[in-house]
């Protein structure tokens, strides 16, 4: 009988695409934690790799990094990411997921500062306001990511938006290179690991090591980080998804006037990095069309008047649940405006961060109101069409 694999090429694919997207949106602020030496007070290393600890326990933390930036009024933030693949025909990421990920930062989020009385006896005229603080003088706001090959069920969408769960859907065409790449060094990977199995290497080898190998390689790579277990002879097998990283450069972080957090792929990525250092925020003009299976997948076209700088797209996908009012193929005028209120609500505004050790940006990309009036006005059959 055939010997089983250590990892199968499912799980390889998702640890793929997770450790390639946290690099993707490193430039949004986004710093990778891989080592307890990073916060001994949260962080742990065991046998299944990097720890968080939580309220009731510790949770593996296989990609987490942290805002280089923190928000105003709240906490620093540190961002677990996710990813969960799905192979072509395969059903999409469902509410288990979902309820995971929740559990975890409903655990981790429970780690609070507190206080104790001082240490100087109890004596008369004492109040409750005669404490200091126990453990660390401040804490971190954990959120979630997750990623998705193949988009999320409607129950999904629904428990992940209540809970203020991301949800970053790369089922876009956009990303077929990425993808394939994927596919393609998963399965690579996983005859690489059966190979050594057959030869007695893997066997002897616990899963976590071998699953640490493959992710410090990528990270040497991705991240320029020296990691000790990272392995040159994966290198070879690893090229292609490292080449389909290297081609989209860099993936740009949005959160829209609503709270609602969008990852973006630019056709021009150095473009838009020029409208986001322009004197005034961008112009933009939004577009979205449904696939056959629902999902609404959109277009930002960017512009900054005035200035030399050539227009770019940007690209992603929102969760149809959210969205639902935006169906296109409804025949009545009054839906369709309602659907070009909800762009101006949602999109009205949508904040992009670029954080790198050489210049912090930070642009609005603004609804160009001057297309959303000529909507109106064909929808309302008040301009020639």
């Amino acid at each position: 009988m055939a010997r089983r694999a250590v990892i199968s090429s499912g799980v390889l694919k998702g640890y793929l695409l997770e450790e390639v997207v946290a690099s993707l949106i490193r430039n949004a602020g986004y710093r990778l934690l891989t080592r307890p030496e990073d916060d001994p007070h949260d962080l742990a290393l065991m046998g299944n790799g990097l720890q968080v600890r939580g309220r009731g326990g510790f949770h593996q933390a296989d990609v987490l990094g942290e805002l280089t930036w923190a928000p105003a009024f709240g906490n620093p933030i540190r961002l677990f990411i996710e990813a969960k693949w799905r192979g072509q025909g395969r059903g999409k990421v469902g509410i288990p997921e979902a309820r995971h990920a929740v559990g975890i930062l409903q655990d981790v989020n429970q780690m609070l500062v507190t206080v104790q009385a001082r240490s100087v006896g109890i004596g008369s005229g004492r109040t409750s306001e005669d404490v200091t603080n126990s453990g660390r003088g401040f804490c971190y706001s954990y959120r979630y990511a997750l990623c998705s090959t193949s988009g999320f069920t409607p129950g999904a969408q629904a428990y992940a938006l209540a809970h203020q769960v991301a949800l970053l859907d790369l089922s876009h065409h956009e990303y077929d290179e990425l993808r394939s790449a994927i596919d393609t060094v998963g399965d690579a990977l996983h005859d690489y690991i059966e190979r050594m199995e057959l030869a007695g290497i893997a066997s002897a080898t616990p899963r976590g090591q071998l699953l640490r190998r493959i992710r410090a390689t990528l990270r040497r790579e991705l991240w320029d980080l020296p990691l000790e277990e990272a392995d040159g002879g994966l290198l070879p097998v690893l090229r292609p998804l490292l080449e389909a990283a290297w081609n989209i450069g860099e993936l740009f972080v949005g959160v829209s006037a609503t709270g609602f957090v969008v990852l973006l792929k630019a056709d021009h990525a150095d473009r838009m990095i020029r409208h986001m250092q322009a004197p005034a925020d961008p112009w933009t003009s939004i577009h979205y069309q449904l696939d056959e299976d629902g999902a609404s997948n959109w277009r930002l076209t960017v512009s900054s008047p005035g200035d030399d700088i050539e227009p770019c797209r940007l690209f992603f996908v929102l969760p149809d649940a959210m969205l639902r009012v935006l169906d296109e193929q409804a025949e009545s005028s009054r839906r369709r405006a309602a659907a070009l209120n909800l762009k101006a609500q949602h999109f009205s505004r949508i904040t992009v961060y670029r954080i790198t050790d050489e210049k912090s940006l930070i642009c609005s990309l603004r609804l160009d109101e001057g297309w959303l009036r000529e909507a109106r006005r064909r929808l309302e059959g008040r301009a020639p069409r």
